[in-house]
């Protein structure tokens, strides 16, 4: 009894050195490359602050009011890409739909707040 228990007191110190070693914790390592390969999504473009998917149905502007030109429509179900986040009541987007990007502004209110 006491070599099993041993036993597995050794297996359990080897195993955890062994972790400690390699140093593969994502905690470590937050860089959207490494995530995006190991959850298998395509990786961000380098203009990309994040991505998000809406709260509410809306609608994207070609400048920042909503008084612009409306470029699409778009719904919870699909992701926007942050550009930019300097002014206080639009983001400038990204909103891919079919094989068109529509790069252009939606209001801050309806995008999930930021952690």
């Amino acid at each position: 009894m006491r070599e099993v228990l041993l036993s597995g007191l050794f297996t359990i110190l080897l195993t955890a050195s062994s972790c400690q070693e390699r140093g593969n914790n994502l905690a470590d390592d937050d860089s959207e490359a490494t995530i995006a390969s190991e959850t298998g999504a395509a990786s961000l473009q380098a203009d990309v602050l994040a991505l998000t998917k809406p709260l509410i149905n809306g609608a994207l502007y070609n400048r920042p009011s909503f008084d612009g030109q409306m470029l699409t429509h778009f719904d919870t179900s699909q992701q926007i890409q942050v550009l930019d986040t300097t002014d206080n009541m639009f983001v400038k987007a990204r909103i891919a739909k079919d094989t068109t990007a529509f790069t252009g502004y939606v209001p801050k209110a309806i995008l999930p707040e930021k952690r």
